[in-house]
């Protein structure tokens, strides 16, 4: 991993919300990044907080969040907290004058998503969104074959991202008022936005959601019509092990990836047109490494930054969509 900006110079990052996902990912990715590195941590139990900062060699662990914005080492607050925590957490930071990169999904609905976005421009602070699998090797080798035209006109794509709900140590997964929804907010987000990446703009969207009227469906499916005329379906769940695959289907061929949504692991991609047949095996690494040092240059004056809140937006706007459509008409 390189950066544009002297190493000597590193961006200081607060995780609020730390758990499991700070624990199993981010210390380890941030351990590999000259440019960006983690200063505190923020949990709901101080003592707790400050044992998972001893045992990651970590500067500080703090038991609020205020206390974490308090110190003057943390430029950047990286929001990996509950879904429904998302805002108030990123408002907090804007008015303490700190940089947000935050989880997905951005905010469980879109006029959240939007106070939070205008927040952070008032307060000229910047509001990224972690969308990592924009930068998975698999994800930027099949969209390199889309533009190179390898598989001409694109006809669809499908996303399919499952895991065992059951064995989540997040106790809020099921409750609605914490989750913001089901699956499709909570992995079915990373088919939703990789197909945007790969196809551009989606205009309609069509949803089904089990159990039906449920805040928190264990098993939805979405079919979305894009502007270039492109179809795609993105299928999610709880309720089945875990599984992930990525098709694309054009007129000259195909490519999929399969698993894609893991990083530190191996792919395999496959490339079918009528001249020739492509099997690779690619490692996907440090998928949220160029995620967290583009925020960092971002920081820096050095760059845009690297997902924008706004695409956050744009997924929510689908999502609210699809939770508006989803219906079961029964069949005589």
């Amino acid at each position: 991993m390189t950066s544009s900006y002297p190493h000597d110079d590193p961006v200081g990052y607060g995780l609020a919300g730390f758990g499991r996902f700070g624990r199993n990912r981010l210390v380890r990715a941030f351990a590999e990044l000259p440019g960006s590195r983690i200063e505190a941590l923020s949990m709901r139990d101080p003592e707790a907080a400050r044992r998972e900062a001893a045992e990651h060699g970590l500067p500080a662990g703090y038991g609020d969040l205020d206390a974490l914005l308090a110190d003057p080492a943390v430029e950047a607050v990286y929001v990996i907290s509950a879904n429904a925590d998302h805002e108030a957490q990123t408002l907090a930071s804007a008015r303490a004058g700190k940089h947000v990169l935050c989880e997905k999904p951005l905010a469980p609905t879109t006029q959240a998503c939007r106070r939070m976005i205008r927040a952070c421009r008032e307060a000229g602070v910047l509001l990224g969104v972690a969308h990592n699998l924009r930068f998975s090797p698999a994800v930027l080798q099949i969209r390199e074959w889309i533009e190179a035209g390898m598989l001409g006109r694109i006809v669809s794509a499908q996303a399919v991202f499952t895991y065992d709900g059951t064995k989540s140590p997040r106790a809020w997964l099921y409750d609605g008022r914490i989750a913001g929804g089901g699956a499709l907010q909570d992995v079915g987000v990373h088919g939703l936005d990789t197909l945007r990446f790969l196809l551009g703009e989606a205009v309609e969207a069509r949803g089904l959601r089990v159990p039906a009227g449920d805040p928190v469906e264990r098993t939805a499916e979405t079919i979305l019509h894009f502007a270039s005329g492109a179809l795609g379906r993105v299928l999610c769940s709880y309720e089945s092990p875990y599984h992930s695959r990525l098709d694309v289907l054009g007129e000259k061929g195909r490519a999929w990836a399969e698993p894609f949504t893991i990083p530190w692991a191996e792919v395999h991609l496959r490339l079918e047109t009528a001249d020739e047949t492509r099997d690779l095996t690619v490692a996907t690494g440090n998928t949220f490494g160029p995620l967290i040092e583009g925020f960092s240059r971002a920081v820096r004056g050095r760059g845009p930054v690297p997902v924008p809140a706004e695409e956050g937006l744009r997924n929510a706007e689908i999502i609210e969509a699809l939770y508006a459509s989803g219906s079961f008409t029964t069949i005589p």
